[in-house]
């Protein structure tokens, strides 16, 4: 069910490429503090600190199989499959963010959607979760609009860096809610 090794989608304006070192430079143009504000992790202070951030991303192996969101030549983000399960046939998508200026231009939205297909035709999904930050208003409305559905709230999710926990408001499409089958 899960990807064994990296792989490239494209749709008409983006392209999610596996996400690599040479990603680097343009993730760091494009990240800054309002991008990482409602993030479970911080936004890496250096060049050097996103690099190690991608080497963690690229550690999670079993885990994660991150990507680059490429629109054009430039590097606009990132997000990730995350905890495939093969007995419930679901996988994750998460670690998600774009630089401010794709905020509302419809990239994220096409992302998804090739994440999405991609899980219910190449890797026989029958659902495909997501989780935000409560206070991520944008993040949930831009879920809502892509056709997942709310399934609620669950407390201290996600631990932060400075100890305190995160809780998370999940969604999900199903296989058959999804216009991919």
């Amino acid at each position: 069910m899960f990807p064994t090794r990296p792989f490239t989608l494209s749709g008409p304006r983006v392209r999610l490429e596996p996400l690599s070192l040479e990603h680097a430079e343009g993730l760091w143009a494009v990240a800054d503090d309002d991008v990482f504000a409602t993030l479970p992790y911080d936004r890496p202070p250096t060049m050097q600190a996103m690099r190690e951030w991608i080497r963690a991303a690229l550690s999670r192996g079993a885990l994660r199989l991150p990507f680059a969101v490429v629109v054009g030549q430039e590097v606009a983000g990132t997000t990730s499959y995350w905890y495939p399960d093969p007995v419930g046939r679901q996988v994750e998508i998460g670690s998600t963010w774009l630089g401010r200026p794709w905020w509302g231009t419809g990239i994220n939205r096409e992302a998804q959607r090739l994440l999405l297909e991609h899980a219910f035709t190449e890797l026989a999904c029958e659902k495909v979760v997501f989780r935000t930050d409560p206070e991520n208003a944008r993040s949930q409305q831009a879920l809502e609009l892509l056709g997942a559905v709310r399934d609620g709230l669950v407390r201290r999710d996600w631990p932060r860096p400075d100890g305190t926990w995160r809780d998370s408001v999940y969604y999900s499409v199903l296989r058959e809610e999804s216009a991919f089958i």
